[in-house]
This record gives C-alpha cells, sequence and structure tokens, in this order.
C-alpha cells in the first residue's frame, strides 16, 4: 500500500444567493475545521459551471431565500426540484440524489434546514424525496433569537454529532416549528433516532418548556437526519458560535478562568472533516494525480459518464471489472500503479509470485486503482482486496486511516484483508490458505 503523510482535505461546497446570507460563517467554520470550502452562487450550479460532484459535503447555510415568500425555503426547495439543469430533464435534485447515493453528505442550516425537509431530503423516510414533515411559524408567534441548548440523541448515527452530548448555540428564526402530520410518522422518526437534537433546559433534559424550546416544535426537535444519516439539517446555527468570545457570557467566564477559545459549535465541523478525512483516500505523491472519490460506485456512475463527455467531449465505456476509478483520473492513478510495481517490496514480490497466473483460482491483478485508492492485489471478479502492511501501520493516525479506507472499500463491496509483511516473508503458506478461505465466501 502506498504510504500517505497526510490525510486529505475534504471540500466543502456552500451555496449562496437569493437571499442566503451565513455563507461567510459556514465557510468560517470549515476552514477552522480544516477543510477547503468554496463560496458558489447557486445560479453557477443550475447552469451547471459548477458540479457538486467534485465536493465532498453540500452545504445550505441560513438566510431569508426569497424573502421567505410563501413560506421559508418553500421557493428554493421548489427551485431544486423543479428548474431543470439539463435537456435530459435533469434537476439539481436528481443530482443532489447521486450525491447522497455516492456516500457525501449534505448539511442544511436555518432556512438551509427549511429548504432540505420542503425538498423532501428530510426525513426521507419513504426514500422518495417527497415532503413528509414541515417547518412552520414559531408557537411564540414571534421571531426568536436567543441561545438555546441542545441535547444529542444517543440513537443519532450521523457522524455530524459523534462524541457530542449537550451544547449551546444561538437560534435566530421565525418558522422553526417543526410539524409531524401523524402519530406513525412521529413514531418512525423516534423509533430510528432521526430526532437527533432536541432542545434542553439547564438540567441538559429535553424539554418543550418555552423559552428553552423555543418554537414549540413536535418531538421537541432542533434537527433531523435521513436513515443514511448523511442528511443533517438543524434550525440553531453552529456556525455563530466558532470562538469563545461568540458567547453572550463569555465576560463571566473569562472573569473565573473558565472561557474556551473555542465556540462549541465548531465540534460538528470538526466531526464531519474529520469523518471525510478518514474515509477519502490520502493525498498521492506530486504527480501522481488526485483521486476521486466513489465515482466508479454504481450510484455514481450516471455523473462519471456524463462528466467524461463533458471533459474529452466523447461518449466513454466503462468496464466495470477493469475500470475502478474516476476516469478522468484513471490515466494518473495507473501511471502511479505502474510505477509502484516496478518497485515491489519483497514481500509483495513474494505475494505475487504464488497468486499470479489464477494459482489460487481466480485472477488477481497488483497496484491497481479502485475509487481513488492504490490497493496492493485485487481479485476484481471475486471482489478480494489484499493489503500488506509495513511497520507505520502499527502507529495510530495511519490505523485510523486504514480504518476508514477499509469502510470505504466496503461501501463499495469489496472485502478488505491485511497482513503484515513480516507474515508474507516467514508464514506465506498459512496466508495463502488464509486468502483461499475468504475466496471461498
Amino acid at each position: 500500500m502506498a504510504e500517505h503523510e497526510h490525510l486529505a482535505t475534504p471540500k466543502a461546497l456552500i451555496l449562496t444567493g437569493f437571499g442566503i446570507n451565513c455563507e461567510e460563517e459556514m465557510a468560517a467554520a470549515y476552514r477552522l475545521a480544516g477543510a477547503t470550502p468554496t463560496i458558489v452562487h447557486l445560479n453557477e450550479v443550475l447552469h451547471g459551471r459548477v458540479s457538486i460532484h467534485d465536493f465532498d459535503i453540500l452545504n445550505f447555510p441560513g438566510g431569508f431565500s426569497f424573502g421567505d415568500d410563501l413560506g421559508s425555503g418553500v421557493v428554493l426547495a421548489n427551485k431544486l426540484r423543479y428548474r431543470q439543469t439539463g435537456a435530459d430533464g435533469r434537476t439539481l435534485l436528481s443530482d443532489i440524489r447521486e450525491f447522497v447515493a455516492a456516500g457525501k453528505f449534505v448539511l442544511g442550516i436555518c432556512n438551509g434546514f427549511q429548504v432540505l425537509v420542503k425538498l423532501g431530503l428530510l426525513p426521507n423516510l419513504g426514500g422518495d424525496f417527497q415532503p413528509e414533515v414541515t417547518l412552520t411559524h414559531n408557537a411564540s408567534g414571534r421571531y426568536e433569537n436567543r441561545w438555546v441548548r441542545l441535547k444529542v440523541n444517543p440513537q443519532a448515527k450521523t457522524p455530524f454529532l459523534k462524541g457530542l452530548t449537550t451544547f449551546e448555540v444561538p437560534v435566530r428564526h421565525g418558522e422553526g416549528r417543526l410539524v409531524v402530520p401523524d402519530a406513525a410518522t412521529r413514531e418512525r422518526i423516534r423509533a430510528l433516532g432521526l430526532n437527533c437534537l432536541t432542545y434542553a433546559g439547564h438540567d441538559d433534559l429535553e424539554t418543550g418548556t418555552y423559552p428553552f424550546n423555543p418554537n414549540g416544535a413536535d418531538l421537541n426537535c432542533a434537527g433531523l437526519t435521513d436513515t443514511t444519516g448523511h442528511i443533517f439539517g438543524l434550525m440553531p446555527h453552529p456556525e455563530a458560535y466558532l470562538a469563545g468570545c461568540n458567547h453572550p457570557d463569555w465576560g463571566q467566564w473569562k472573569r473565573r478562568g473558565k472561557v474556551s477559545d473555542e465556540g462549541e459549535g465548531l465540534a460538528i465541523f470538526r466531526n464531519i472533516v474529520r469523518h471525510l478525512q478518514l474515509h477519502l483516500p490520502a493525498p498521492y505523491p506530486a504527480g501522481a494525480g488526485g483521486p476521486d472519490v466513489l465515482f466508479a460506485a454504481e450510484e455514481g456512475r450516471a455523473h462519471y459518464e456524463r462528466r467524461q463527455q463533458r471533459e474529452e467531449g466523447s461518449a466513454t465505456a466503462t468496464a466495470d471489472n477493469v475500470f475502478t476509478a474516476a476516469g478522468g483520473k484513471w490515466d494518473a492513478l495507473k501511471q502511479h500503479g505502474r510505477q509502484m510495481r516496478k518497485e515491489p517490496t519483497p514481500a509483495e514480490n513474494e505475494l505475487w509470485q504464488a497468486v499470479r497466473g489464477q494459482k489460487l483460482g481466480v485472477a488477481f491483478r497488483r497496484q491497481h486503482a479502485i475509487a481513488g485508492y492504490i490497493a496492493d492485489f485485487v481479485s476484481l471478479p471475486a471482489k478480494l482486496i489484499i493489503e500488506l502492511d509495513g511497520g507505520v501501520h502499527t502507529e495510530p493516525a495511519q490505523a485510523e486511516y486504514d480504518q476508514g479506507r477499509t469502510e470505504a472499500l466496503a461501501e463499495l463491496g469489496y472485502q478488505v484483508v491485511r497482513f503484515t509483511n513480516e507474515q508474507i516473508l516467514t508464514q506465506l503458506p498459512s496466508v495463502l490458505q488464509s486468502i483461499a478461505s475468504h475466496l471461498s465466501k
């Protein structure tokens, strides 16, 4: 396996325009968390000049899109659902569906959360992207601008909230009250843990009491995820609490020596950036080309083919059993793999001599590109990857990266088996027996 000194830098696309006004704060959050944010006017996406598929996380910031005419988020949601982005009748919603199916993430805050709900992306219990709940006027009948305490549902499966229990952030909305139309939908949301954030009192217990629950939301809901955990929306503003001095009690805390340089809202962005770093391939050496992720997955194939036609001006045929990396990067990765094959380690050479020529009943390729990674050995028909690990793989940071890599490949249907170099060189018969047993599964 190629050794990587650094983790990948996730790319965050932040939409703006039509009354969205929190894009700069959201970009600052991603920058502090270690991602590369890009702010783009929505028209650039709708007119095809920017593709969401070139990013790892799509963001809908807060604001007052279209002046909240017809209701918060309604007009923008309809624009995304019905405004055609191509001659084939595609819409941005079509692209978002592919984006999520390819394992990527979507975040909506305040007005962005309203858009996700009215677009049917949340909670999406039926899987058909049709609205199932709504967000409407606060029960107080007024615009609420106050700080609230949030409690994380321990059943929540989204990486955005990993390791969090309670935290404080501000709310700034007039239409933040979640309304669930019937008891059956309410129970499904609760049973699946999709009600990932609730308003809490000073005792950190969920509450429906005003003003701790500022809008009277059903389920005391402050945030929802979809069933995959890849789409997350919330009414409060974590991007408004990135530094300790953002909190109204900062002065008191400072005098008591309890102030933190980092605001509690930043944790959400750190979580998703860290998750992406562990699941994206690390950068390749200079000249090897930056790999795209998951485009060769079945869910992303339609976008892959369209992009190839745009880039190369011709139709692109992709054989499922050979081209397992994004087409635009295949040549660069192929060159990198070829160089690695010319300089194998002793263990790599030993194992290659033992498995080449279908000696185990299946064909193996070595140093082969898969979804942006270079796999040491892979049997494409058997969907089995064999990785040889040197001493660096015992280090915590590398081990964490390896785990993320294994999970990403597993999402593409590959089984990953690992051996140390020492095992190959001293215990080859037992290694081959282990590989054979995995092939027979």
